[in-house]
């Protein structure tokens, strides 16, 4: 049996900042798809989408994996207010990635709590990188669209996760911008369903 590997290429959200290895949404979602998928995990914490540019090119395409994932645009927000070098940068490394024959997927990623952690709220206006982190999440949305690319739409599964427990989304957090264990049970959930649904050829 042929196995396919998705590089995950992202931030601290893919990382798995703040939790065990073992509790990531990137693990738990490999143990899911083994032995036909294998997931890595090539999240760094802090990154912005023109770093992960660069580690693409310099690290992940000479690999030559079946797929990557592609979810970034939250530090490019925050330090900079804009989602104007995400918007560019998404597209390119997706094109990148198709060129070559490899799969992109790209995640959609979900909503945030600005966090009452002051050493954050010193760096950023979290209130308006909310606000434009969830317009950004629309527009990767019509991206996908257009583009006829895979979205793992990590937004609607929480949407309706938080439905289905009738919970607050805070519950799913640790600081209001990282995940806790059940925040990444969920992200596991998402991408199983996805990546399971990609290669059914349903």
């Amino acid at each position: 049996m042929k196995q396919l590997h998705i590089a995950c290429l992202g931030d601290s959200l893919t990382y798995g900042y703040g939790v065990r290895k073992e509790e990531t949404w990137v693990f738990l979602a490999g143990l899911e798809l083994v032995p036909t998928v294998v997931l890595h995990n090539h999240g760094l914490n802090g990154d912005t989408t023109t770093g992960m540019l660069k580690r693409l090119h310099a690290g992940i395409l000479p690999l030559r994996p079946d797929a990557v994932m592609l979810m970034g645009g939250a530090n490019d927000i925050a330090f900079d207010g804009s989602a104007a070098p995400a918007r560019a940068n998404i597209p390119t490394m997706a094109h990148s990635v198709a060129e070559r024959g490899i799969i992109p997927l790209i995640g959609i990623p979900p909503p945030y709590i600005p966090s009452p952690r002051e050493e954050w709220g010193s760096l950023s206006d979290l209130l308006k990188a909310a606000a434009a982190y969830d317009a950004y999440a629309g527009w990767l949305r019509n991206f996908c669209a257009s583009s006829g690319y895979q979205p793992v739409d990590f937004r609607t599964c929480f949407e309706e996760q938080v439905k289905r427990d009738k919970a607050t989304l805070d519950s799913y957090f640790f600081d209001g911008l990282h995940f806790n264990a059940k925040g990444h049970q969920v992200l596991a959930a998402c991408m199983v369903a996805t990546v399971s649904f990609l290669w059914r050829g349903d």
